[in-house]
């Protein structure tokens, strides 16, 4: 009972801080949120090592001092701004959504949908993703069951899920979440998953990254080719002014199967691992770059 009050009270309050935020006047919210973007770069100095290290890893100490900070307050301001987006989300209408999008070439998706073909939605932690799921079924009016990894907090998740559970959206918990997006594509054909977080030896394959060894969830290839699914990526960004969610939908891979599962696995895998390199360097400071990526083999980086 209590706990059940405690939710109720929590979801009241996020609730309004949603509706303050979203009645709010832009150039407010965006300033407000500046404000605390700046606050978390002079004081939050682990996350700010860990994505200089990054960046200098990945770039082999190439980048400009001048880049790199703007790399870096932005990764501030987006993470900022995608929090406030968020608790907008839990209380938009899809009309109102929708205004906050614009898609690229949607004509790739209702033709795949059209087609009935099983599509495997790929995003990354690129400017806000969370906008991508509901995107996609607001937009085309299409369910989808996407992956969240959950805290470690109960009340914290049932938030999360509550939200993400918008709009036609179901929610499975990372661990264990394989058997139900096998049971959504036979069903409903549609899966959503973030793909570009560090894993464990266990949980990734090696591929190259930025010319370095990284694990790679192997997941959307494996049910790509176990099912005859399409891996479609779908990545948001910010407009320069905020305004906007702008979403690029990339044509579907293309990977001619061979009688070797393992071998295909490994070189779709890789070409997903391609097509995040290439869509990082076209816009780096809208990756996430705070992530230990390369942490499974280059562990030394990190040692703060």
């Amino acid at each position: 009972m209590l706990k059940t009050f405690k939710q109720k009270l929590l979801f009241l309050f996020l609730n309004g801080v949603g509706y303050f935020f979203l009645y709010l006047p832009h150039f407010l919210r965006f300033n407000f949120a500046k404000g605390i973007a700046f606050v978390l770069y002079i004081l939050d100095s682990k996350r700010k090592f860990d994505l200089l290290n990054n960046l200098d890893f990945a770039y082999n100490n190439s980048l400009s001092k001048e880049k790199k900070q703007e790399i870096l307050k932005t990764n501030y301001l987006n993470l900022v701004y995608n929090s406030i987006n968020f608790f907008m989300l839990a209380v938009s209408s899809k009309q109102r959504f929708l205004e906050t999008i614009s898609i690229d070439k949607p004509e790739i998706i209702t033709k795949l949908l059209q087609d009935k073909e099983k599509i495997i939605f790929v995003t990354a932690h690129f400017g806000n993703w969370e906008y991508t799921t509901p995107a996609f079924t607001c937009t085309f009016n299409h369910k989808i069951t996407a992956v969240a990894r959950m805290t470690s907090s109960a009340l914290v998740n049932a938030y999360l899920k509550k939200v993400r559970q918008r709009f036609e959206i179901t929610i499975l918990d990372k661990k264990g979440a394989t058997s139900g997006l096998i049971r959504t594509l036979k069903q409903t054909g549609v899966i959503g998953i973030v793909t570009d977080q560090n894993t464990t030896d266990n949980e990734g394959l090696l591929v190259k990254f930025f010319g370095k060894d990284v694990r790679h969830t192997p997941i959307a290839s494996l049910l790509a080719l176990k099912y005859d699914a399409k891996i479609v990526h779908f990545i948001a960004e910010y407009s320069k002014d905020y305004r906007k969610i702008n979403i690029k939908v990339l044509p579907p891979l293309e990977f001619q199967k061979t009688q070797d599962l393992q071998k295909d696995i490994q070189i779709l895998t890789q070409m997903q691992s391609n097509i995040l390199e290439q869509i990082i360097r076209e816009n780096p400071k809208e990756w996430l770059w705070f992530h230990k990526k390369f942490k499974n083999k280059y562990p030394q980086i990190y040692k703060y």
